[in-house]
């Protein structure tokens, strides 16, 4: 997987533009607009507790990198969250957090590690990779990160940095069209 850092901040900065969306405004605050799509980006590695929990093998259906980093889940779940945080008028907010979560599996995707990730699904249930993967994968044991965060980190930096510039960029662009 990528590591945490990465996944919050691909999916923070990809969520700038919409601090000048009006609807998204009206059901969040601007700084919860950021901390939220960061908080949804990283939440699919919350399957590792289930899979320790309950003893579920890594590569199996409910495993990590299985259903719950399909973007069918990410899909369902964020929009579950939208119409809980703001009604009936969460289109919009339900379209930004599943596109900040679904940068989660495509980064995953990205990695040297692992098994793959479950992207197609309900289409199918095979694992994949991109076949450019520069991402070195970080452990599920955050003990076990900090001896190559280094490495893992650099390895994301160029990720780190496209998604604050799409997301600036976007923010910027915002900005100049209401201005």
């Amino acid at each position: 997987m990528a590591s945490a850092i990465t996944h919050f901040v691909a999916g923070a900065a990809l969520a700038l533009p919409a601090l000048e969306s009006a609807p998204i405004r009206r059901a969040l605050p601007r700084w919860a607009i950021p901390v939220s799509s960061g908080l949804l980006a990283v939440a699919p590695d919350l399957d590792t507790f289930a899979l320790r929990a309950l003893g579920l093998p890594y590569g199996t259906f409910f495993g990590h990198r299985g259903f719950f980093h399909s973007p069918f889940f990410l899909i369902l779940i964020s929009t579950g969250l939208a119409w809980m945080v703001a009604g009936r008028g969460c289109a919009w907010l339900a379209v930004l957090w599943s596109c900040c979560a679904i940068t989660h599996p495509l980064l995953d995707m990205l990695t040297d590690g692992g098994s793959g990730v479950m992207l197609l699904f309900p289409f199918s249930e095979r694992r994949l990779f991109f076949p450019w993967r520069p991402i070195h994968v970080s452990p599920i044991e955050i003990s076990r990160f900090f001896g190559r965060a280094g490495y893992i980190l650099r390895s994301e930096l160029p990720f780190c940095a496209a998604a604050l510039t799409i997301g600036v960029a976007g923010l910027l662009a915002g900005k100049l069209k209401r201005g």
